[in-house]
């Protein structure tokens, strides 16, 4: 059963035409590396008897309970304290966002706009934030479009709204519905890479498999491991990809959950689909080998190049372990790597028999 009770609060300190946000340490369980803003979770211990001092007092107690003991802890700064001497002069209930219903917990989180009459210096806490930027909505949002920065979502609408009115108090509900029953959520966290998230026949706890689209209008573009667990699925996918031009499937391995309807997917979009020799043959062995009739089939080699990222050549990689005809991908600039099931955020992975192999696996976790 997923939770819906999970309040979090969320700040942007803003001093003059600057705002205040951080990029988390990259061994951080949630949003490792991203570009945020400092946030925290309600406690259920929160009082919820209202505050006394100038702006606490015009919103939620537990909203500024919490956000007064994170930004203690995370900032080194109490704002309290900031209210009462002058360094802040507004404070508003900027936005709010709930979770998508596709994600493992399901939360709302409250957007807090803090103008100060002066540039704070905070003290970061190293254990949660590898960096800070006092910059423009702008700044931050180019710093984003060049790849240079993990942003969830909701960061990026309120940057560009803030771009858009920089004296914007208000915001309301940023909420988006992934519930389109005719397309399926499409995320971008990283500029240059859309994140599908497909309904698949995957293991619990997980139901959906991440589809990637990779590549450009000037480069070659990839759908990578496309596996709809129904022919529902398999049209949602179809509608949520019709405008845009696709070149290549490529398939990291050869489990169901990373290659189901491609190959209908294939022919229905007259492409060719890039596999390992390995995942060809034991597709072939389990579905025949009619399995791929009409497709242009392409085994790539070590280090191939296969698509640009900003600039930057897309080479295929052999990481074998949790399957033998495993590959991945990642560009020269080495700032991200696609991975398949070499690694996951949700359960565990699994090395089955007679494709996988432990030693084997953790020998190309040590490679990346």
């Amino acid at each position: 059963m997923k939770n819906h009770n999970i309040d979090f609060v969320s700040v942007l300190f803003v001093y003059k035409e600057k705002v205040f946000a951080v990029q988390r340490q990259p061994n951080l369980k949630e949003f490792p590396g991203y570009h945020a803003f400092p946030a925290g979770k309600t406690d259920i211990n929160d009082s919820s008897t209202p505050f006394k001092t100038k702006f606490f007092c015009e919103n939620k107690a537990v909203h500024m309970r919490a956000l007064k003991r994170e930004i203690l802890e995370q900032l080194g700064y109490d704002i309290e304290n900031g209210i009462k001497n002058g360094e802040v002069f507004s404070m508003s209930k900027l936005a709010e966002v709930v979770a998508p219903e596709f994600e493992e917990i399901l939360f709302k989180t409250w957007f807090y706009r803090v103008d100060l009459n002066k540039k704070i210096n905070f003290n970061l806490d190293s254990e949660e934030f590898t960096n800070s930027f006092w910059e423009t909505p702008e700044s931050l949002l180019d710093t984003f479009l060049k790849g240079n920065s993990l942003m969830i979502p909701t960061t990026r609408w309120i940057l560009e709204k803030l771009k858009q009115m920089p004296s914007a108090k208000q915001l309301g509900d940023l909420s988006q519905n992934y519930e389109n029953k005719e397309t399926i959520p499409c995320l971008e966290i990283l500029k240059g890479i859309k994140i599908l998230a497909v309904k698949s026949d995957t293991l619990p706890p997980a139901n959906v498999t991440n589809a990637f689209l990779l590549g450009d209008k000037y480069t070659p573009k990839l759908l990578i491991d496309p596996s709809p667990n129904s022919l529902k699925e398999f049209q949602r996918l179809l509608k949520t990809i019709e405008d845009t031009k696709i070149d290549f499937i490529f398939l990291t391995h050869h489990h169901p959950d990373h290659h189901q309807f491609s190959n209908l997917l294939a022919r229905k979009l007259s492409v060719p689909i890039i596999l390992s020799k390995d995942t060809q043959q034991r597709l072939e062995k389990k579905f025949g080998i009619d399995y791929f009739k009409k497709i242009k089939l392409h085994n790539p080699i070590n280090n191939e190049e296969v698509t640009r990222w900003h600039g930057s050549s897309v080479r295929i990689f052999e990481i074998p372990g949790h399957d033998a005809g495993h590959l991945g991908l990642a560009p020269d600039c080495m700032k991200w790597f696609l991975v398949g099931d070499l690694i996951q955020g949700i359960g565990t992975v699994v090395i089955p028999s007679p494709e996988g192999d432990m030693a084997t696996y953790f020998l190309t976790l040590k490679k990346i």
